[in-house]
């Protein structure tokens, strides 16, 4: 029986998992996301996998598990308790109808290696290179930080891709 299952990938190699899993005709789905990416003295669009190191797989898990993990950049399926976790096809075609529909908005952005209290450094922005303590995470997207070289405190919110560990 055919069902989704999440592949981890080396890390930055999910697109090459992707043409290697094509040549053996098994597949996959690479959810990619258009991103604006700054370099030093420019500003270019890449494609960057929505999820990091992860990849979608449909195929019979008793038959093409070890096709799959046999390949190239491929390192384990995604498992609860040592068994691989199908995803089930209407999981898979709403991620398919974000990716197509919703490009443009949608962000996955990490904070849980963020902690309340923790000293940051500000990457981008007004407040760039400013150090800054978190107040409080606010969902997935922002979190509040104060900035306690002022004599009060003023909270801003910044986007956690602006943050990083100093």
């Amino acid at each position: 029986m055919l069902n989704w299952y999440a592949v981890y990938t080396r890390p930055r190699s999910e697109k090459k998992l992707a043409d290697a899993l094509a040549k053996l005709g098994v597949e996959h789905y690479l959810p990619v996301l258009r991103t604006r990416k700054k370099w030093s003295d420019r500003y270019k669009w890449v494609e960057e996998p929505l999820f990091a190191s992860y990849l979608f797989v449909r195929i019979d898990l008793e038959g093409q598990s070890l096709t799959v993990l046999k390949t190239a950049h491929a390192v384990n399926f995604v498992t609860t308790a040592g068994e691989a976790v199908a995803i089930s096809d209407a999981d898979m075609e709403l991620l398919r109808l974000a990716v197509d529909n919703f490009a443009e908005s949608l962000t996955i952005r990490d904070t849980s290696a963020l902690t309340a209290g923790e000293t940051v450094r500000i990457k981008d922005g007004p407040f760039a290179e400013k150090e800054a303590v978190i107040e409080r995470i606010q969902g997935k997207t922002l979190v509040v930080v104060a900035f306690p070289g002022l004599n009060k405190s003023v909270q801003v919110e910044i986007p956690v891709e602006q943050i990083a560990r100093p």
